[in-house]
C-alpha cells in the first residue's frame, strides 16, 4: 500500500495570496478548490478561511447542507473584487450534484439549477411557477408533508427531511432535503431556499449493511494488521532531549513534522520553541518517564502538527529518546469503522434484523447483539450450534436443521419462515436466511440473518380469515368481486365472470359488449365520472345473458396502488328478481293511487249531495220538525262531513310516497312559523301556549314536513284536557339524525296503546269527546318513514305526551 503524498503547511498569508492571484475576480471557491490549489489539507485551508472571514477580509456563504463557498469582497485584495448576486446565482445554477432552487412564500418554484434538472428531470420552463408539492408522493401530499415542512421552516428557520420524491417521468428517488426560510430586515418571510440531494445510492447501501457487516469487520482486522505492518516499515520521527529537556538531536522526519530545522531546535527546550506551557500533558509525561526511568508509550493529538501521533519515550540518566509517528490515517479508519459498526447496529434495530455466522471447521456460532434480543436469549455467551438450533419451535426445528446441514454440506442457500417460543411462552415467527460462502466447492463459512416477522404473519392470517369470510359471503349471495386495472385495461373476477355474465370478460370492451345497448352510455359516463372525481360509482344496469335481459348492481370504488397505477374494484350481483318485484310494486302503487283518487272523487260527490239535501230539508221544513227531527238532521250532516274528512285524510295518506316533492334542505324554524300561522285561530280559541326552541335544518320534503308538524301540534292542542294547552317543540342531534319532539301536558295515553295510535282509523276517544278522523298520526308515521326515520310516543295517562320523530341531518347546515 502506497504512502500518501506529502502536503505542505499553509499560512494565513498563503490564503490571502490565493485570492490576490485571482486578479480581483469575485468568483466563489469551494474549500477543496482552495486546498488543492495550495497543496494543503482541506482542514488547514478551512481553518484559515474561517479566520479571514471572521476578520471580514473575505466573505462566505453556505451552499447546500454542509458545503461553503468563499470569495474576496470589493476592496479586500483588488479594487474591482466585488461578488454580486448574479455571480452567485450563476455559480448555484452550475452546480450539478445538488438541486438548489428558490421557493416563493406559498411554495411555488421560483428558480431552477442544473442539479435540479439532472436530479428531478424537469426543465426550468416546465417547473418554474409550479408548486413544489409536485416532487412529493401522493401519500405525502395527502398527509400534508409539503405544507408542514414550509411551516416548520418558517417557524424554526430551516427544516431537514428525508423521503421518497418523484421525478418528472414518475420514477422515485430517495432525497435529503433542506428548506431554509429567507426573511427581510423586518423579519417577514420572503421565500425559501430548497436544497435536494439524491441519496438513493445511500439508501440502497443502508439496506445492504446487514450483509456487509461481517465482511467489514473482517476487513477492519485486515486493515489494522496491514497498517501495523506499514508503520513498522516506516522510519519514525526521532529527537533526543538532555536531562534539562533541551534538544540534542533531531532527524529529518522530525524536522518535517515539527516545522523547524535542527538548527532552530538544538539547545532549546520545546516549550520555548513552540510557545507552549510547561504543564502541558506531553511534558508531564516526559517528567514522569525521567523520574521512573521506565519506557512509556501513548497516543495523542498534536494541535501544533495537526495529527494524531504514537509517541514512544525511552528515558536514561542523560535524557530522553523520543520516537513518534503519524497515526492519523489509522485513527480516521478506526473512527469510520466505529461509525460503521454503530450504523449497522442501528440498522439492525430499525429493521428488527439480527445477523449470525457458523464456522464450518469448529461449528461455533456467532450472534449479533440484536439477535439475542429478537430470540429472547440471555447474553451470557455465544450459543453452541445445538443450542442455536434448539431455540426454534419443536415442530419447526427439523426445517432449520435440514436447511443448515444442506448449506454446510452442499453450499445451498436457504430461506425459511419458522416459529420460536419466548421465555414468556409466546410463540413468534422469524424469517431465517442463510448464505454460504463457498471456495473450491467447499463451504468455508455460513452467514445469515434473522428477522422477526410476527406482525406480518398475524396480518396474513387476518387477511386469510377475511378472505375466507368474503368467499363464504360471496358464495352465499351469488355475488362476484371484480377488479379492473384501468391503466392496463385488464379485468379479473372472483369466482368468475361467467357465473354472472354468462361469458368471459377480460377488458372494458368485453364488459361493454354484455351491457344492454340502451344502458351502455350510462355505464360509460358512470365510470368516467368515477375516474375523474375519485368518488365511488353506484349504478343498476341491464345486461344481455344468453339472450335474456337481466338486471345487475355493480358498485365500484377507485383505488390507486403504491406504484401509481389506477384500479376500480367492486362487487356485482344479479338483482333481476328485486327489479321485477319493484316494477310490480310500482304498478300496484299506481293502481292503488288511481283507485284512491277515483274512490275519493266518487265518494265525495254523493256525500256532498247528502249534505246539501239535508241542509235544504232543514231550511224548508225545519219549523215543521220537532226537536228530535232537527237533532237527527244535525247528526246526519255531521256524519257526512266526518266521512268527507276521512276520505280526504285517506287520500293524503295514499299520496305520501307518490305525490311528494324531491328532498332538499328545509329549515324547521320556517316550517313552525307557517304551522303556527295556520293554527292561530285554534291557538287563540284554546288560549294555548306554544313554545319552540331553536330548530335545525333537515333534508326532506318541505310540504310534507309542514303537514307533519301541523298534525302533531293540532293533536297536542286538541288533547290538552281541561286547562289551557301547553306545548313545546325541541330538537336534539343524534349522529346523522335530528330527534324532533313535540311535548304537551294533556290527558296522555296508556303506554299499551302507544303503537295503536299510529294505525289508520284508530282513535282512543269517542267522537263526542274529541274531534278527529283517526288518520292524523298514521299520516305522520307515513311521512316520517318516507324520510327514512322513526316516530314514537312517550306518555302516561294524565301526565302529558311527547311525540318524537327522527329526520335526516344536512351536512354543514347551520344548527
Amino acid at each position: 500500500m502506497a504512502s500518501p503524498g506529502p502536503t505542505r503547511d499553509v499560512t494565513r498569508d498563503d490564503i490571502r495570496g490565493f485570492f490576490i492571484e485571482q486578479g480581483g475576480s469575485s468568483t466563489p471557491f469551494f474549500t477543496e478548490e482552495v486546498a488543492e490549489a495550495l497543496e494543503c489539507p482541506p482542514e488547514a485551508a478551512r481553518r484559515y478561511l474561517e479566520e479571514l472571514a471572521d476578520r471580514g477580509e473575505i466573505q462566505t456563504k453556505r451552499s447546500g447542507e454542509s458545503t461553503r463557498v468563499w470569495w474576496a469582497p470589493e476592496g479586500s485584495f483588488a479594487d474591482d473584487a466585488q461578488p454580486d448576486e448574479k455571480q452567485f446565482r450563476d455559480f448555484v445554477s452550475a452546480v450539478k450534484d445538488y438541486a438548489i432552487f428558490l421557493l416563493d412564500p406559498d411554495g411555488t418554484v421560483a428558480s431552477w439549477n442544473q442539479g435540479a434538472e439532472r436530479i428531478k428531470g424537469y426543465s426550468e420552463e416546465e417547473i418554474v411557477g409550479q408548486h413544489f408539492s409536485t416532487f412529493y408522493t401522493d401519500g405525502d401530499v395527502a398527509n400534508g408533508v409539503p405544507d408542514r415542512n414550509l411551516e416548520v421552516a418558517a417557524a424554526e428557520g430551516r427544516v431537514e427531511d428525508e423521503g421518497w420524491r418523484v421525478r418528472s417521468d414518475g420514477s422515485r428517488f430517495w432525497a435529503n432535503v433542506t428548506i431554509t426560510a429567507s426573511r427581510d430586515d423586518e423579519g417577514a418571510i420572503q421565500g425559501f431556499t430548497k436544497v435536494t440531494r439524491d441519496m438513493t445510492e445511500r439508501r440502497e447501501y443502508e439496506q445492504q449493511l446487514e450483509e456487509q457487516a461481517e465482511r467489514l469487520e473482517r476487513q477492519r482486522d485486515e486493515l489494522e494488521r496491514e497498517l501495523d505492518d506499514i508503520f513498522e516499515r516506516i522510519d519514525d520521527a526521532f529527537y533526543a532531549l538532555d536531562d534539562e529537556f533541551r534538544y540534542e538531536y533531531v532527524n529529518e522526519r522530525a524536522e518535517s513534522y515539527l516545522g523547524k530545522s535542527a538548527g532552530e531546535l538544538l539547545g532549546r527546550q520545546p516549550w520555548e520553541v513552540f510557545g507552549a506551557d510547561e504543564t502541558e500533558p506531553l511534558f508531564q509525561k516526559f517528567e514522569a518517564a525521567m523520574e521512573s526511568q521506565e519506557p512509556t508509550s501513548f497516543e495523542r493529538y498534536s494541535d501544533s502538527m495537526g495529527i494524531w501521533e504514537m509517541v514512544r519515550v525511552y528515558p536514561s540518566e542523560s535524557g530522553l529518546s523520543v520516537y513518534f509517528r503519524d497515526i492519523t490515517d489509522r485513527k480516521r479508519r478506526e473512527a469510520e469503522l466505529d461509525r460503521t459498526r454503530e450504523l449497522l447496529e442501528k440498522a439492525e434495530r430499525i429493521a428488527n434484523v439480527g445477523g449470525w455466522e457458523i464456522d464450518t471447521d469448529t461449528r461455533s456460532v456467532f450472534w449479533t447483539d440484536h439477535l439475542f434480543e429478537i430470540l429472547d436469549v440471555p447474553y451470557d455467551e455465544e450459543p453452541s450450534l445445538d443450542e442455536a438450533l434448539g431455540v426454534y419451535h419443536e415442530d419447526d426445528r427439523p426445517i432449520v436443521e435440514h436447511a443448515v446441514e444442506e448449506a454446510l454440506d452442499a453450499g445451498e442457500p436457504f430461506d425459511v419462515e419458522v416459529r420460536f417460543t419466548t421465555s414468556d411462552g409466546d410463540v413468534r415467527w422469524v424469517h431465517v436466511k442463510g448464505d454460504p460462502e463457498v471456495e473450491d466447492g467447499e463451504t468455508v463459512v455460513l452467514r445469515g440473518a434473522i428477522q422477526d416477522v410476527t406482525g406480518r404473519k398475524e396480518r396474513e392470517r387476518e387477511l386469510r380469515r377475511i378472505r375466507d369470510r368474503m368467499e363464504f359471503a360471496l358464495n352465499a349471495t351469488d355475488a362476484v368481486v371484480w377488479d379492473w386495472n384501468v391503466d392496463e385495461d385488464r379485468a379479473s373476477f372472483y369466482p368468475s365472470a361467467e357465473s354472472l355474465y354468462g361469458t368471459t370478460v377480460e377488458d372494458w370492451d368485453d364488459f361493454v359488449e354484455v351491457i344492454h345497448p340502451e344502458d351502455r352510455q350510462q355505464a360509460r359516463e358512470s365510470i368516467e365520472r368515477t375516474l375523474e372525481t375519485g368518488e365511488p360509482k353506484r349504478e343498476e344496469i341491464r345486461i344481455l345473458r344468453d339472450g335474456d335481459v337481466r338486471w345487475i348492481e355493480a358498485p365500484g370504488h377507485p383505488v390507486q396502488d403504491g406504484d401509481g397505477s389506477r384500479r376500480v374494484v367492486g362487487v356485482a350481483r344479479d338483482i333481476t328478481e328485486r327489479k321485477t318485484y319493484e316494477s310490480r310494486l310500482k304498478e300496484s302503487n299506481e293502481r292503488l293511487q288511481q283507485f284512491a283518487y277515483a274512490a275519493s272523487h266518487d265518494l265525495q260527490e254523493p256525500l256532498r249531495m247528502v249534505s246539501s239535501y239535508l241542509r235544504l230539508v232543514d231550511d224548508r221544513y225545519g219549523d215543521q220538525l220537532d226537536e228530535d227531527g232537527r237533532e237527527f238532521i244535525e247528526f246526519a250532516v255531521d256524519g257526512a262531513d266526518r266521512m268527507r274528512d276521512m276520505i280526504q285524510g285517506l287520500l293524503q295518506y295514499s299520496r305520501v310516497d307518490t305525490r311528494g316533492d324531491p328532498f332538499e334542505p328545509v329549515d324547521l324554524d320556517d316550517v313552525l312559523v307557517d304551522v303556527r300561522s295556520d293554527l292561530q285561530v285554534k291557538v287563540a280559541e284554546s288560549d294555548a301556549d306554544v313554545t319552540v326552541a331553536e330548530l335545525p335544518t333537515v333534508h326532506g320534503d318541505g310540504g310534507q314536513l309542514r303537514q307533519l308538524f301541523q298534525n302533531l301540534l293540532d293533536n297536542a292542542i286538541e288533547y290538552s284536557g281541561d286547562g289551557p294547552p301547553r306545548v313545546h317543540v325541541s330538537a336534539e342531534r343524534a349522529g346523522d339524525w335530528w330527534e324532533v319532539s313535540v311535548s304537551d301536558e294533556g290527558i296522555g295515553v296508556d303506554p299499551e296503546d302507544a303503537d295503536r295510535v299510529f294505525e289508520v282509523f284508530q282513535s282512543l276517544h269517542s267522537q263526542g269527546d274529541y274531534d278527529g278522523t283517526g288518520i292524523g298520526l298514521a299520516l305522520c308515521e307515513r311521512i316520517v318513514e318516507r324520510h327514512g326515520g322513526d316516530i314514537w310516543l312517550d306518555s302516561e295517562p294524565g301526565e302529558g305526551t311527547t311525540v318524537t320523530c327522527t329526520l335526516p341531518a344536512v351536512e354543514d347546515a347551520t344548527e
